[in-house]
């Protein structure tokens, strides 16, 4: 009887112990399911503001941005949720022209591409003012979510692009920039690299655009 109760005792704790390793699998393996789960949400954020009709390389800036656009929306994984804001392209001097053109939403690749057709640039620079509103788009939306800024990163709005940086880190939203702008400007680009960096997101020039695509894939 002794003996008995001795061996129960010990297969009642091997049992335990195989019990919380179960659950700890079956956790792990809800967590992963969960994660991999999770909706994607990109906005991309265009610059159709009037320094876009300026040169590049012998380009016009707007140009490339759309053959960039065009590119990221082909390119972008088929369940992700996109949609697209643009600034400065339906008033000339108001600081304040930004809209969210195509609200996010699966299945919006097409209307994208079929929007950016007829826009010409018009207006000025709000950068801050569209990250801010941007922001707002995504902020109630639960899963991982980015915003793709497609711009020469000239910046004549009220509100510096900054000082939205720490309100971007609070809701979890990553920031890239595609620097479409002279590539010899040195300032800049460090400006822009440190304000996508501080975000967890990413900096790159117009050459670097298809490496884009790869950092949606892997959100």
């Amino acid at each position: 009887m002794k003996y008995l109760l001795i061996s129960l005792l010990i297969l009642g704790l091997m049992l335990g112990d195989y019990e919380g390793i179960y659950k700890q699998g079956v956790k792990k393996v809800v967590n992963d399911k969960i994660f991999k789960n999770d909706e994607v949400y990109l906005e991309i954020i265009w610059d159709a503001s009037g320094s876009m009709w300026g040169r590049e390389a012998g380009i016009e800036k707007i140009l490339r941005s759309k053959k960039i656009l065009k590119t990221i929306t082909n390119k972008a994984p088929a369940d992700i949720n996109i949609g697209l804001r643009i600034f400065g392209a339906r008033k000339t001097g108001d600081i304040n022209d930004s809209f969210l053109a195509v609200p996010i939403g699966k299945k919006n690749k097409e209307v994208i591409q079929n929007f950016i057709t007829n826009i010409r640039p018009l207006g000025k620079s709000p950068i801050g003012l569209s990250l801010q509103k941007a922001k707002n788009d995504l902020k109630d939306l639960k899963g991982e979510k980015c915003i793709i800024l497609v711009s020469d990163g000239i910046d004549n709005g009220k509100i510096p692009p900054g000082n939205i940086i720490e309100h971007l880190k609070e809701d979890q939203i990553a920031l890239y920039i595609v620097h479409i702008g002279d590539l010899n400007n040195n300032e800049l680009q460090q400006k822009l690299k440190t304000i996508a960096e501080s975000t967890d997101g990413k900096y790159f020039n117009y050459k670097q655009n298809k490496e884009v695509v790869s950092v949606i894939k892997q959100q």
